[in-house]
């Protein structure tokens, strides 16, 4: 091979590998810190959990607030765990009632 393609490749494949590490997901947990305070349903829009894994030793709760700012909260909380209590009874209620129909 001439030096101007074998140039071209090795940038290619430079670019090829910045653009992949820019792309995958940021190591690490998401929650540096939790918070125990009771957060009301009305307030919720949306409720993510990451569970143990390589990147992260710790199970993550994240309850994304209606105005949009996302919050971490304790999953060991008594109400946290109610919450997802109920939220699974909902779920499996809904699901059994979609079977049904």
């Amino acid at each position: 091979m001439t030096p101007k393609p074998v140039l071209l490749l090795a940038v290619l494949t430079l670019c090829c590998c910045i653009a992949s590490l820019h792309a995958s997901p940021k190591p690490g947990c998401n929650c540096l810190r939790t918070t125990n305070s009771v957060i009301p349903f009305q307030a919720i829009r949306k409720i993510e959990g990451f569970p143990i894994s390589g990147q992260c030793r710790r199970t993550e709760i994240i309850i994304t607030l209606r105005s949009g700012t996302p919050v971490c909260v304790n999953p060991d909380a008594k109400w946290v765990k109610t919450l997802l209590n109920n939220l699974r009874k909902v779920m499996t209620c809904f699901i059994f009632l979609s079977v049904i129909v």
